[in-house]
């Protein structure tokens, strides 16, 4: 009995937990926090950990202020949810280098393809992609290195301007602690948008996305079926396995 009551116990603590605080989604509700397993993660090994020296770290600054801290991704019938997480918002200043370095689009592919198509974050609107720029050649960058190859795609080039689609911009200030520059300041960014502006492709059964940092300190890549489960749904799942377990140990 004691084991099910820790399930459930843990469950409802990370509920609470200022790690899980409540957050107001504006789209579609993905739980009760807006930052996942990318918050301390990337696919790339950094020489120095996510964000910091030598690009665009100086002078001690780094970490929080280029941080990509999670994605999420819901489709529910045709319309296709996402959130983008960051600690910087649209751009991240370096006062090292005198100079900010922009937020990606978020790039994505279906059925194992990549970069079809891209969100501009700052515009809302959604491309069909012909060609697309990677870490520019500036300083504090990581232009020419093979991180830069890793990263891959950064901006949208020459592509098909698809329209406008649904935009949420929520800035969630103090939320999460930033050992380098004080308190940290949190940006969630929420799209919507019907799958059939993804035209011939618009019956997938995987998708795939990607989005970084202009100067590459940080990326997120991330793949899942078509229709995955959202995490909510497995959450509270958990939960009444746990207080179900409870019960019969009880009896």
């Amino acid at each position: 009995m004691k084991k099910a009551l820790f399930v459930v116990t843990a469950l409802v603590l990370m509920a609470v937990s200022p790690g899980f605080a409540q957050f107001s989604w504006q789209l579609y509700d993905f739980g009760t926090g807006p930052f996942d397993g990318n918050n301390n993660y990337s696919p790339i090994n950094y020489p120095h950990g996510i964000g910091n020296l030598p690009s665009p770290g100086m002078l001690g600054e780094g970490g929080e202020g280029f941080d990509l801290e999670g994605f999420n991704y819901a489709r529910v019938g045709n319309t296709i949810h996402l959130s983008l997480t960051n600690s910087f918002g649209l751009s991240g200043y370096s006062t090292g280098w005198d100079r900010s370095y922009g937020l990606g689009d978020i790039f994505f592919g279906v059925n194992g393809s990549q970069n079809q198509f891209a969100i501009n974050v700052a515009s809302g609107q959604l491309y069909s992609v012909d060609s697309y720029l990677g870490i520019p050649d500036a300083p504090g960058t990581y232009h020419g290195t093979s991180i830069a190859d890793q990263v891959g795609a950064w901006r949208v080039d020459e592509g098909t301007n698809l329209g406008a689609i649904n935009s949420e911009h929520t800035f969630w200030e103090g939320l999460e602690q930033n050992p380098m520059q004080g308190n940290g300041d949190t940006h969630v960014f929420e799209f919507a948008f019907d799958v059939s502006l993804l035209g011939q492709f618009a019956d997938f059964s995987s998708i795939a996305f990607s989005t970084t940092i202009e100067c590459g300190n940080d990326l997120i890549q991330k793949a899942y079926p078509a229709v995955p489960e959202p995490g909510t749904i497995l959450l509270l799942g958990l939960g009444a396995i746990g207080l179900g377990f409870a019960r019969r140990h009880r009896k």
